[in-house]
């Protein structure tokens, strides 16, 4: 689709992603990580879903497949398929697979980790939230990230409680988060306590690989391309908050933990929520991930923008006719989840994350259909001459394009 068949201007709102969701009064609780869809299909299952997950894909790549309806040349063109995907993982993993479930873990710890001591929660005085705000973003971009921006923290769109068992059917192993007036995040036996100063999230956009997620709908190649999202957004997340931590303040490096990274990104004017449940972003669409890092560092805070895509979502629907489970409303927006795994109380359109997640586990991948058919993201990428592309960098790997 063209893109000057696209809203073209982008506003900048007073608004903030509370009230754009329309939430009234006490209706929208915070909400808690043993609802996710991993947690949830796990239970369901009777056992992870992830290794439900696997098993999957691992036969069809004994078939010559990288997806259930995609083909490759041969069984050691799929095993090199398998071979990308276990190495694009390998620091999504490293920096706590995901994040959620894993909050104050390894890498995504709430206290420094390289911080010379000197350093450590001993700020310049006097600081400029201007300049703070400027070097913040200019860091996190060197870092890896491919756009910035600031939110002023809605503790709303903090998780109630975490999930240590995320992936597991058995009973939910769940922690509060909690803030109270402390010098230090912390962590207790019942508790992730976040200091009442943390005020901000520096939230960061990283784009997908359009190629690689267009592969499919679900295909090894479009788990390749979420991953390396993940990936990204680990090393950029952990090491945003070690040099924010090396400027004297508090971080809380998150990737998809200790809270909700959508209308966080809403916050800090980084995109709008589509029809497909997902951010949608002026520069990449629905083609990426976001990670956060929470701070007490004084920052001046970006507004939320329009940039047409409620209104384009309305009569759109390409989304919706893609999804091959149905997870994807045709109906209008609503402040009730189809399942557990939304959070009632929301304007919006909801997802249905456990059909979501179960065509994932029929198909053996990661399905990205509904990033890659949206007109936003395609019009991103309409530049691309796809022989071209095909030619440098999917034809050697085997795949029969038909």
């Amino acid at each position: 689709m063209s893109r000057k068949r696209l809203p073209q201007s982008i506003k900048k709102l007073k608004a903030s992603a509370e009230e754009l969701y329309g939430v009234r009064g006490k209706q929208l609780k915070r909400f808690s990580e043993k609802n996710m869809a991993f947690k949830k299909v796990s239970e369901d299952l009777g056992r992870p879903w992830f290794e439900v997950w696997s098993q999957k894909m691992l036969g069809q790549y004994k078939k010559g497949q990288i997806g259930d309806k995609v083909h490759v040349a041969s069984v050691k063109e799929a095993r090199s398929h398998v071979a990308l995907w276990v190495g694009a993982s390998t620091w999504n993993r490293l920096t706590m697979p995901y994040g959620e479930g894993h909050e104050n873990e390894g890498f995504l710890s709430w206290k420094p980790i390289n911080v010379p001591p000197p350093f450590q929660g001993n700020p310049e005085s006097d600081p400029d939230p201007g300049d703070l705000t400027k070097k913040v973003k200019q860091i996190a971009r060197f870092l890896g990230a491919n756009r910035v921006g600031i939110a002023k923290l809605n503790r709303k769109w903090v998780y109630a409680e975490t999930c240590r068992n995320i992936y597991s059917p058995d009973t939910p192993l769940t922690k509060k988060i909690v803030f109270k007036d402390v010098k230090e995040p912390d962590e207790t036996e019942n508790e992730l306590i976040i200091p009442d100063r943390v005020r901000f999230a520096v939230v960061t956009i990283m784009d997908l690989n359009h190629i690689l997620a267009s592969i499919g709908s679900s295909s090894v190649d479009t788990s390749v391309a979420t991953n390396i999202g993940y990936s990204r957004m680990g090393l950029t997340d952990v090491a945003l908050a070690e040099a924010i931590r090396t400027m004297g303040y508090t971080a809380i490096p998150c990737k998809n933990s200790t809270g909700l990274s959508i209308p966080m990104a809403i916050d800090a004017g980084l995109g709008q929520l589509g029809r497909n449940g997902l951010l949608i972003t002026p520069e990449f669409g629905a083609c990426v991930r976001i990670g956060k890092v929470l701070t007490d560092m004084p920052l001046i805070p970006d507004r939320p923008i329009d940039f047409g895509v409620t209104e384009f979502c309305e009569n759109c629907m390409r989304c919706a006719k893609t999804c091959e489970v149905g997870a994807i409303s045709f109906d209008k927006r609503s402040t009730e989840p189809p399942v557990e795994t939304g959070n009632p109380g929301a304007l919006k359109w909801y997802v249905n994350g456990k059909a979501c997640l179960n065509y994932w586990i029929d198909s053996g991948a990661s399905c990205t259909a509904c990033q890659a058919v949206c007109p936003f993201t395609q019009s991103h990428y309409e530049v691309l001459d796809p022989s071209v592309v095909w030619e440098m960098e999917v034809a050697p790997f085997g795949i029969e394009n038909r």
